[in-house]
């Protein structure tokens, strides 16, 4: 072919290509590619989820109900680990939801929030620095009276039972959870998440540890389908979009690391054991100040998803629960 001959016929495409696009609707054409918010990418906060929740103003507290009659009861076997945790083990001003919490604020409406074991209290803290409506429960009153007199005070944060809150129905649009419900025996689960969903208007949001500790205080450790099946009974699923923004897996790291250490939690006879596994991965545990820097982190091997382990659920349903 020519030089001529090749101009030509490069003109008459582009010639061509002009009169297509002048007649025909570029939309028409080429694939739809849909990045409104209830796209499936950015569906994690949707109109359908704001029509749920509260204002997103004011300071006004959650309506009460005093439901106590556990709270001598679970005090009296949570003593002799988690107060002792709380005043000996944990480093001072530990906020174990810190590392999510504000990323959730980014990406979730929400005002009027429950920390649901918020332990020290700042995760309220955190939270109401963000101009959050917040509020904290804790069995520990070690803990609360030890780091938390000034939200005692203030009633921000308050003693109390995870499996009988102190709450009326749909009092918070978001339940937030940091590394808590692993703490739980197996005989309470089933309460203890009715009664997250049953405060909640929309929104319940938590990381729960799937990994083995030397010192046995994760004494409920289950897989994430069991987690997930125990919400979806009492009314919750899961908001994959918002669970797929926040979970890290190993096709995040490169190059991705030898698992090591393998352990196998679960219950054969209770949602099935799983293999989880130790891997080299440097990262900041809570909050820059307390300096908890761990070279390595645990990643479940099935799915490839590396700690910490988010479970974000929507509210869809409202069941009746007895009250006593």
């Amino acid at each position: 072919m020519g030089r001529d001959t090749f101009i030509f016929v490069l003109f008459l495409i582009m010639f061509n290509i002009i009169v297509f696009l002048m007649i025909y609707d570029v939309n028409d054409i080429l694939p739809s590619f849909d990045i409104s918010e209830s796209s499936e990418f950015y569906a994690w906060d949707t109109e359908e989820d704001r029509r749920f929740i509260g204002p997103q103003h004011g300071f006004e507290a959650p309506a009460y109900t005093e439901r106590r009659s556990l709270l001598q009861m679970e005090n009296a076997q949570y003593t002799n680990v988690y107060d002792r945790a709380w005043t000996h083990d944990y480093p001072r001003l530990s906020c174990w939801g810190c590392h999510f919490f504000g990323k959730l604020a980014d990406l979730v409406s929400f005002h009027t929030v429950l920390d649901a074991g918020t332990g020290n209290g700042m995760g309220v803290r955190m939270l109401r620095a963000l101009d959050k409506n917040a509020y904290g429960i804790e069995l520990s009153k070690i803990a609360l009276e030890q780091d938390a007199k000034d939200l005692l005070q203030r009633e921000w944060v308050r003693q109390g039972s995870l499996r009988r809150l102190p709450y009326a129905d749909n009092q918070f649009d978001a339940v937030l959870s940091a590394d808590v419900l692993e703490h739980l025996t197996p005989d309470i689960a089933d309460a203890t998440v009715g009664e997250l969903v049953r405060v909640s208007r929309r929104h319940v949001l938590m990381s729960i540890s799937l990994k083995t500790v030397t010192d046995n205080k994760h004494t409920l450790l289950r897989p994430r389908s069991w987690w997930h099946d125990i919400f979806r009974k009492h009314g919750a699923e899961v908001n994959h979009p918002l669970l797929k923004a926040l979970q890290l897996t190993n096709k995040s790291v490169y190059p991705v690391p030898s698992p090591t250490e393998c352990q196998y939690p679960g219950n054969a006879e209770d949602g099935g054991v799983y293999t989880c596994c130790k891997i080299q991965n440097v990262w900041l545990v809570g909050l820059a100040a307390q300096q908890n820097v761990r070279d390595f982190r645990y990643m479940t091997l099935s799915d490839g998803e590396i700690e910490p382990w988010y479970f974000v659920f929507r509210k869809v349903r409202n069941i009746s629960y007895g009250r006593s």
